[in-house]
């Protein structure tokens, strides 16, 4: 017996569970076989750079986009900057403005604003690639988390800002069906502050642009010339932020360049920041200020050069989730100099000049036996040969979706 809302009696059961087995059928498909669209929050790409983040989402996106071409990519924005030239025609933009950088005004963009575009746009799928997730939305979503500096203190970051984010990761966390981290630094933390995340938590390998390679001699003197006349040069890669310690570096400068009485220069790349405003100000009055060449906006093509032709690179910061420049230089096989922390043990290893974080003297010291000693310097090229680099993004977009 059958009535408008299904059958009745002994052929229920059997009834709803012939439905069941076919919505849930259908979902199995839906998520793998047929075309999904998948939102993005994409407004973090507008301040995606090779010497200030990594280039990670947008190297990370550009892949999955490419990877699936079966599938429809939609890049919610919340203004201009984010250009699509590089990326596949499977991916469309759309922007929700954004009123004001408030914290009530974020709140009100990622919470309310977004979830409606989300809902009009009748998702299958929503990546989180800023470590945040609107938590009004219904979305299934994926959480992916590059930085854990919030839990270390770590410098520049406003205390409002920590404590948001120590309270609502964890909501991200729970809301996520899968969290995405690209290193077991950030791993270890997630780890450490949410425990139960254990059982969503993927791994993804990380990659590293093509365009980082060693170059012979000839290229090298080329580099030279191009930057600073010729003379030889420290780079640290990073933008203007106290968490990435410049001021140290700068310090440390002064004290080799008092120590050595030598014509080295230091080429600094990386973008400007507002909490970095205190450090712009001193490179204004910095004694040695005519050796510093800074690189606002280097391109991937220019900072790939600019590492190759480095004598040194010097890395600084210390609670990097991923520690990219150390990648960089040892795949181009320039020696690193770092001080002691996580993610640039992970990257470096036993192939890294590692320094002690609480003493500027040791890290003008260890700068200083590098360019003095070149018997140290080649054993350090060699160990640099020894550490495993990463190869392309492609291994870490195809975990995404699966």
């Amino acid at each position: 017996m059958v009535s408008f809302w299904g059958p009745v009696g002994e052929d229920a059961s059997s009834y709803l569970y012939t439905a069941w087995y076919k919505s849930c059928s259908f979902a199995a498909i839906r998520t793998s076989s047929l075309t999904m669209r998948i939102g993005v929050n994409a407004a973090g790409l507008a301040g995606d750079r090779p010497a200030d983040t990594g280039n990670i989402s947008t190297a990370l996106l550009k892949e999955l986009c490419r990877l699936h071409p079966e599938h429809q990519f939609i890049f919610f924005v919340d203004g201009p900057g984010v250009s699509l030239e590089e990326f596949p025609g499977n991916v469309q933009l759309v922007e929700v403005p954004l009123k004001g950088k408030k914290a009530w005004q974020l709140y009100w963009w990622r919470e309310w604003q977004l979830p409606a575009a989300i809902k009009k746009q009748q998702l299958d799928l929503y990546l989180g690639m800023d470590g945040q997730l609107p938590l009004r939305s219904k979305v299934p979503a994926r959480l992916l988390v590059t930085d854990t500096g919030f839990l270390h203190g770590v410098a520049g970051m406003s205390k409002d800002l920590q404590r948001f984010l120590r309270k609502n990761t964890l909501k991200y966390i729970q809301a996520a069906q899968k969290v995405l981290v690209v290193s077991p630094v950030v791993q270890e933390d997630l780890l450490t502050y949410a425990p139960a995340v254990a059982e969503k938590l993927v791994l993804l390998p990380p990659g590293l642009d093509s365009s980082y390679r060693p170059v012979e001699w000839e290229e090298r003197e080329q580099i030279k010339q191009e930057f600073t006349g010729g003379l030889e040069y420290f780079v640290a890669v990073g933008s203007m932020h106290p968490r990435n310690n410049i001021l140290p570096l700068l310090k440390a400068f002064s004290a080799l360049k008092r120590r050595l009485r030598s014509n080295m220069k230091l080429i600094l790349a990386g973008a400007s920041t507002n909490a970095g405003a205190e450090i712009i100000e001193n490179m204004a009055t910095y004694k040695f200020r005519n050796d510093i060449i800074w690189l606002q906006d280097a391109s991937q093509e220019t900072l790939s050069r600019v590492i190759a032709g480095a004598y040194t690179l010097v890395y600084t910061s210390r609670f990097e989730g991923l520690a990219m420049p150390v990648y960089a230089a040892l795949k181009c096989e320039v020696p690193v100099v770092a001080m002691e922390g996580a993610a640039a043990r992970v990257a470096g290893a036993e192939g890294v000049l590692y320094t002690d974080p609480d003493s500027l003297d040791d890290l003008a010291e260890k700068m200083s036996v590098l360019y003095k000693d070149e018997v140290l310097r080649s054993r350090m090229l060699e160990r640099g040969r020894q550490v495993t680099l990463p190869g392309s993004w492609t291994d870490a977009a195809s975990k995404i979706l699966k």
